[in-house]
């Protein structure tokens, strides 16, 4: 690593204040975590599973993180978010239990050509816009109609500040980009309408530049951005309810 992006690195870190940042604790709850088994979804699910909370883990094709957990609170469902009829089978392991916490968590690139309007396939936009967008209107629907009713309380869906229409000054990544802008809109209007007919609390987060699976040279380790997603859950209420936010609280431009 050269020095300048060492320091870069290092100034990153230091913005969001992530060294020494020890989780609040969630306690007693149902948790529904989409794509959990790598990154920031593993890693809420470890830490979640704790202090007596019940984990609804779902992943797509492979799910060796998340059977090494050897917890009893632990619920693993396979779910390709790319299939409607998977996503609704998720109420077989629901069935009239309370679900307090949905976390929207998983997400793909999509296509690695994406970069300019004469190479865009039109089959992987639709995939990657169903799996990053669609797909969550369709899981809330599942929980809302199949756990116990008036349980659900809070939606955390997570975004990527690429989705910002306001922000975008580079161009590029159009399949990415609309499918978290249309993340983005679905919050926004969920937050509204769910928030007025059931008293629920619907945000986005951008997670800032985590090292994952699809973010290999990610900065950010995905145990300390669970950490603050955590502290945002537990120290948040309706003042952040279809908002926009990053690690810190502050609201990103749509």
């Amino acid at each position: 690593m050269g020095l300048r992006r060492f320091f870069k690195n290092f100034l990153y870190k230091k913005k969001y204040n992530l060294k020494n940042l020890e989780p609040k604790k969630i306690i007693n709850q149902n948790i529904l975590i989409t794509g959990a088994n790598s990154g920031i979804g593993f890693s809420l699910t470890k830490k979640l599973v704790n202090f007596n909370n019940n984990i609804f883990a779902t992943y797509n094709n492979n799910k060796e993180n998340l059977i090494k957990i050897k917890n009893k609170n632990l619920k693993i469902i396979k779910c390709n978010q790319e299939n409607l009829i998977e996503i609704d089978l998720i109420k077989n392991h629901i069935n009239n239990l309370p679900i307090d916490l949905i976390i929207n968590n998983v997400g793909i690139w999509g296509p690695q050509n994406q970069d300019s309007i004469e190479n865009i396939n039109y089959e992987d936009f639709k995939n990657t816009i169903m799996v990053n967008a669609l797909s969550v209107l369709k899981i809330t629907e599942t929980i809302l109609k199949n756990s116990k009713k008036d349980s659900l309380k809070t939606i955390l869906n997570i975004s990527s500040s690429g989705g910002s229409i306001a922000k975008n000054d580079m161009g590029n990544a159009y399949i990415y980009r609309t499918s978290k802008s249309a993340l983005n809109s679905i919050t926004k209007n969920m937050s509204v309408d769910l928030k007025r007919k059931n008293n629920i609390n619907i945000f986005c987060v951008d997670p800032g530049n985590v090292r994952t699976k699809m973010n290999a040279k990610g900065i950010l380790d995905p145990d300390i951005c669970a950490n603050n997603l955590i502290n945002i859950l537990e120290t948040s209420g309706e003042e952040i309810n279809g908002k926009f936010i990053d690690l810190l609280k502050n609201e990103i431009p749509w």
